[in-house]
């Protein structure tokens, strides 16, 4: 297949937990696509490895969930030179490059529909997103003073204003769901998607196993954790999902209760013939 030309479009990541994925990450969204920059924004991180096309930006420690959203919202734009930016994380990227159309850059902010939320405000998941320079701008508005979640603050909070006084154009959902997945499975061709538990859907589990040592403690306590484990037995993936809910333990989470042991039993039965769960 032709590569996708996209030179209007930045690719970017900012990871300081886990910059070896986001790097992975970015390799895979640059496999059949040739961006007009990539940048992977981290801190006191030295690859192992040239990283071919990607420019590695020292940034700030990234402590929370908050730290994020105001480093998106307010420090990213002035890194930004091209007219668009696709913004991503570790547990995201491209998936299908051929599903990209070019009426995606008709809209200043397009992600995965949000099914909770009402029509007008659905769209959409910050984790894989398309940005526009309006849209970078836009959300340095003095107004935006709570700036977490960012992708809530500018989808849901303030998308009226965005839109009435900067003009801002959010994508229709029925446009967003050939963009971008994240909390329903695709139907049909999809760009991108976004989320852990979605992984399995595309990683093959040995290459899961190998993701797995490079996340810190915090993901394995977290309730993607939980939701990655189930999708690892979902695809038949029961050594990866062992290796998840062992590390789940080891983090601290006490609470492995009477389903996450099932779990375990189911995936013990998958990796070894003739077992039954006890």
């Amino acid at each position: 297949m032709k590569r996708l030309a996209l030179p209007q479009v930045t690719l970017c990541i900012v990871d300081t937990r886990a910059p070896a994925l986001a790097a992975e990450s970015l390799r895979h969204s640059m496999a059949g696509i040739d961006f007009g920059r990539v940048l992977l924004f981290t801190r006191g991180w030295q690859p192992p490895a040239p990283l071919p096309g990607i420019a590695v930006v020292e940034i700030a420690e990234i402590t929370s969930g908050a730290d994020y959203s105001r480093f998106v919202l307010r420090d990213l734009p002035p890194h930004i030179h091209t007219p668009f930016v696709l913004v991503t994380q570790w547990d995201g990227f491209v998936r299908q490059p051929e599903a990209w159309t070019d009426e995606f850059l008709e809209y200043d902010y397009i992600g995965a529909v949000w099914p909770d939320q009402p029509e007008g405000r659905n769209v959409g998941n910050g984790g894989f997103s398309l940005r526009s320079q309006k849209l970078l701008q836009a959300g340095r508005d003095a107004r935006i003073t709570e700036l977490h979640p960012e992708d809530l603050v500018l989808g849901t909070t303030h998308r009226a204003m965005l839109e009435a006084e900067h003009g801002v154009r959010f994508a229709p959902p029925a446009l967003a769901h050939r963009f971008a997945f994240e909390n329903r499975p695709p139907r049909g061709p999809v760009f991108g998607f976004h989320g852990p538990y979605n992984l399995p859907r595309v990683l093959d589990e040995n290459t899961l196993l190998g993701w797995l040592p490079q996340l810190p403690d915090a993901f394995f306590r977290s309730r993607d954790a939980r939701r990655l484990a189930r999708a690892l037995l979902a695809h038949r993936m029961p050594r990866a999902a062992t290796e998840l809910l062992r590390r789940r333990r080891a983090a601290g989470r006490r609470d492995i209760n009477t389903r996450a042991l099932g779990w375990l039993a189911a995936a013990q039965t998958l990796v070894t013939p003739g077992a039954r769960p006890r």
